[in-house]
């Protein structure tokens, strides 16, 4: 709806400023009042222009108004306030008109794209042999809303999962693990009952201690990493392996996330391995490689140390070998190139900011993307605080494994289900508890500003009360439990929603706020702007609940109209929480 009414204010605005001698108004910021009395949409066109147009703020906004006003079917009336803001309020009937129209819509997010944009979203990025702890959560998640959210809008988009999959950590967990996969081997045994991932994790750390102490055993590693990037046959099915077991886990995890990323998406450092000195040559064309120490670096004016001096972007070390910069420059050459990316997004970090912005930059310069105008996007996010307000970890200060706090978040939430419904049956109330506890989990990093660090609380965001997702799942549910007493089909209710009361046309009109705030974050990569507004449309649910009458309404006409406007508040509950990556149970 909001898409419509912009486009009409744009017209009758161009109509005003022509008279002036300003032939395009450009694009107009409308905006939703925070106080009801002021209107439902209000905009400051007439101040913005009114220096432009040589005219009174005042006078620029009657003229504005008095066409505004000829729109009946639109509004109900458009005022002037203060200096020269225009507050709309919107007619019943057309609130009625457009709401009913996205009931009969499959879809609720009604308009698509303006310009298909095919876009790559790069997130989580794990190690191999390396268990998933807390830190991978907000990449994860993160990264899997934003895609999901420009996916929705009609744009085409690929996941890829930059692995660690490369270089000296592989060859030392290679070496210390070759002995037990052999004798695994030997034995017929399934190589993830004697090497899980925990397991690999330790003979990682085993073999960084031994490198250190051992100069037999750091040089042992390095022959290692030379056969492997030499191809060596026995190597690669070793390394291939590890990979395959190490990865198991990962997946089990992504299920248990309910985040979209599968085997295919896989892009480690291993597959631009040999595309590194292709990237490096075409750089060196551009005259911008400098050898510095043995290195080869480009050195751009904007990249200075506190000190003045140039802030070197290593392309080639010294002894040959590549680093992160050239594993991300080949992967930007082949996602423009070979992908077709029009749009770029990584999700990584924060302390990666100054990675990504030499990076991005050396990009530019040296003219390796496939179109200088691809957007490239970093997205970083801030840290997980315990309750001390340092980053979350263990007693023994090791990083909290995520599989334990997911099992841990599914347990609490097992106790809430239990206590809340007893009723349930053990299945009902574990299928549940999955849902509220995962739920929980994503939704409270989800639903804070992304730059923001934020303290890690499970009685916080386990709550049934306040901005959680057990909230609003709970009031997915309590619509579910309307329908099974009004004994109607939930997946098939249809009806006419009409204004009886300012509780419904309030709801009404929330509802259909959906797609400004889908739009909002796949243009500014915040999820938290979709929370907070799917917490919004369950307070106003709340407040039309409480007000206006479902199963006790006598009028047939309004019965129907409010069972009607349920739904779609559910629908847009589960769509929502859906492009969160977040389950919705129907009882709870």
């Amino acid at each position: 709806m909001k898409k419509q009414l912009v486009a009409l204010i744009q017209s009758k605005l161009n109509q005003v400023l022509k008279n002036y001698g300003i032939e395009d108004c450009g694009s107009i910021d409308v905006q939703v009042p925070p106080d009801k009395a002021n209107g439902d949409f209000s905009i400051n066109a007439a101040m913005k222009f009114a220096k432009q147009a040589k005219c009174p703020p005042q006078k620029l906004a009657g003229e504005i108004v008095a066409l505004l006003e000829s729109e009946k079917d639109w509004f109900s009336k458009v005022a002037i306030a203060g200096p020269g803001f225009i507050n709309m309020y919107l007619a019943d009937a057309a609130i009625e008109k457009n709401f009913n129209a996205l009931c009969e819509s499959k879809n609720l997010l009604q308009s698509a794209v303006d310009q298909v944009v095919p876009t790559i979203v790069d997130y989580s990025s794990v190690n191999i042999a390396k268990q998933m702890h807390v830190g991978h959560l907000r990449s994860t998640i993160i990264g899997d809303v934003l895609a999901r959210v420009i996916e929705a809008l009609g744009n085409p988009v690929t996941r890829q999962n930059h692995l660690g999959d490369w270089g000296l950590p592989m060859a030392m967990v290679i070496y210390k693990a070759e002995p037990e996969v052999r004798q695994a081997e030997k034995d017929g045994v399934e190589l993830e009952k004697v090497l899980p991932l925990a397991k690999l994790e330790q003979l990682y750390k085993a073999a960084t201690a031994e490198c250190k102490e051992k100069p037999e055993v750091a040089a042992a590693c390095h022959e290692y990493l030379v056969r492997l990037q030499q191809g060596d046959k026995d190597l690669l099915d070793l390394w291939q392996k590890i990979t395959r077991v190490s990865m198991a886990e990962v997946y089990r995890i992504y299920g248990l996330l309910n985040v979209k990323l599968a085997p295919e998406h896989e892009r480690g450092e291993s597959f631009y391995r040999d595309m590194l000195a292709d990237t490096v040559a075409e750089i060196k064309k551009t005259g911008l490689l400098k050898e510095d120490e043995g290195a080869q670096c480009v050195f751009l004016d904007e990249f200075k140390s506190k000190e003045g001096n140039p802030l070197p972007v290593i392309i080639q070390k010294s002894d040959g070998g590549y680093n992160y910069a050239t594993f991300d420059l080949a992967a930007m050459r082949f996602r423009t190139h070979k992908l077709g990316a029009k749009r770029v997004i990584y999700v990584t970090d924060a302390r990666q900011a100054l990675h990504f912005k030499q990076v991005f930059a050396t990009a530019r310069a040296t003219g390796i993307l496939a179109d200088p105008n691809v957007k490239l996007e970093h997205v970083p996010f801030g840290s997980i605080l315990g309750e001390d307000n340092k980053p979350l970890k263990t007693r023994s200060g090791e990083n909290v494994k995520l599989a334990e706090l997911l099992a841990e978040a599914v347990e609490r939430a097992y106790a809430v289900v239990n206590e809340k419904n007893p009723n349930l049956t053990e299945e009902q109330k574990k299928n549940i508890a999955r849902m509220v506890g995962i739920g929980a989990i994503k939704y409270a990093d989800l639903s804070q500003n992304r730059n923001n660090d934020y303290v890690f609380s499970f009685d916080r965001m386990l709550a049934l009360n306040g901005n959680t997702a057990p909230y609003l799942q709970y009031a997915h549910a309590r619509i579910c439990s309307i329908f099974r007493k009004a004994g109607e089909s939930i997946d098939t209710y249809s009806a006419k929603a009409v204004i009886s009361k300012p509780e419904e046309r309030d709801l009404m009109v929330k509802i259909m706020d959906l797609e400004q705030n889908v739009v909002a974050v796949a243009n500014d990569l915040r999820p938290h702007v979709l929370c907070n507004y799917l917490y919004e449309l369950s307070v106003c649910f709340s407040a039309f609940y409480d007000k206006c009458s479902v199963m006790n309404c006598d009028d047939p006409v309004i019965k129907a109209s409010r069972l009607q406007i349920c739904n779609m508040t559910r629908k847009t509950l589960a769509f929502g929480l859906g492009l969160l990556g977040i389950d919705v149970p129907r009882e709870m």
